[in-house]
């Protein structure tokens, strides 16, 4: 984390307060029991962490799109771990441990109902490929409630750092002071700073990536952009909304284009719900509406048109819903 609060990896002169340091040491060491090294060629080096026996969770954004990583265990240690699935929408990705490595400490996590503030004193804890533990010291630069990534994850509360993520940092652990883990550090939602998935989010898209290998979610096949509602507009919609979703591309062979969709269109609602954004309607395109119709209500020349489409599955492409 690149913050006033230097990393000892940085070579800066500044550090937590003095009367933390054997404190924040002891918890470093806690959090390192549970840390691995994960050699990739997106990166060269990565971190991860011990989120269940023999499971490993870090960045999506550090694997890429490979099958099997090297894994650098605390005892130093190699083995071969297997890529059971990634999610671009939230960077999270899920590692397979051999059977033999099963006896691996496991992160202990800081609880769900005890959120961080903004100012919090964090840090994070990587492992390089000799070995050695590393960690990076700063605070938290914002926080807050759920949000939605620009890839299109739901994330459950937003915790930022208050800077980006020094190498080999991509997919570590971040904790709090007392060295309990508050989540995965990622440096691939937010230009520049770091973003911390908190254990939420980690625990509800690895549970469906050791599932399915993906998280799913629905897609109706357009690429759409927010549009001002006229008066005009408003009336013959019968809605007090003050703006809709312009479609500006149905995707070939998409739920979109089979169900009579054209570019133009103007959603107005789904299911009887305003949609006023992008994120509105993500969030109408759960996994449990997969393979059920959903009706939109449209204006089409000025005129309201209802069409009903059926939700399919996601496809990543980006801006896309």
């Amino acid at each position: 984390m690149n913050s006033p609060s230097a990393s000892p990896s940085s070579g800066g002169d500044s550090a937590p307060p003095l009367s933390h340091g054997p404190r924040v040491a002891d918890a470093v060491e806690r959090v390192a029991r549970s840390v691995v090294g994960l050699g990739t060629r997106r990166h060269g080096a990565a971190a991860g962490v011990v989120w269940q026996p023999g499971v490993v969770l870090t960045a999506a954004s550090a694997v890429g799109h490979a099958s099997r990583v090297h894994v650098l265990l605390p005892d130093g240690e190699s083995v071969v771990g297997e890529v059971r699935g990634v999610d671009p929408g939230t960077d999270l990705a899920v590692v397979a441990l051999p059977a033999s490595t099963h006896g691996l400490p496991v992160a202990e996590r800081r609880p769900a109902d005890s959120s961080l503030r903004v100012g919090d004193f964090v840090f994070a804890v990587g492992r390089n490929g000799s070995g050695s533990v590393h960690a990076s010291f700063g605070h938290v630069g914002g926080a807050g409630g759920a949000w939605r990534t620009w890839r299109g994850g739901a994330v459950d509360r937003l915790v930022r750092l208050d800077g980006g993520l020094y190498p080999g940092l991509v997919g570590a652990p971040v904790a709090d002071a007392t060295g309990q883990v508050v989540g995965v550090a990622s440096p691939a939602l937010s230009r520049h700073h770091g973003v911390v998935l908190p254990a939420e989010t980690v625990d509800r898209v690895s549970a469906a990536l050791l599932a399915h290998g993906r998280v799913v979610r629905g897609h109706i096949g357009i690429a759409a952009q927010p549009v001002a509602l006229s008066v005009a507009m408003q009336t013959a919609a019968s809605t007090d909304s003050a703006s809709g979703l312009l479609v500006a591309g149905v995707g070939e062979d998409s739920p979109a284009a089979r169900a009579g969709l054209l570019v133009g269109d103007i959603i107005v609602s789904a299911n009887g719900q305003a949609v006023t954004s992008i994120e509105t309607l993500r969030d109408l395109l759960s996994a449990e509406r997969i393979g059920q119709t959903l009706p939109l209500q449209l204006l089409r020349g000025g005129q309201p048109v209802t069409v009903s489409i059926e939700v399919a599955e996601h496809r990543p492409v980006h801006h896309r819903c």
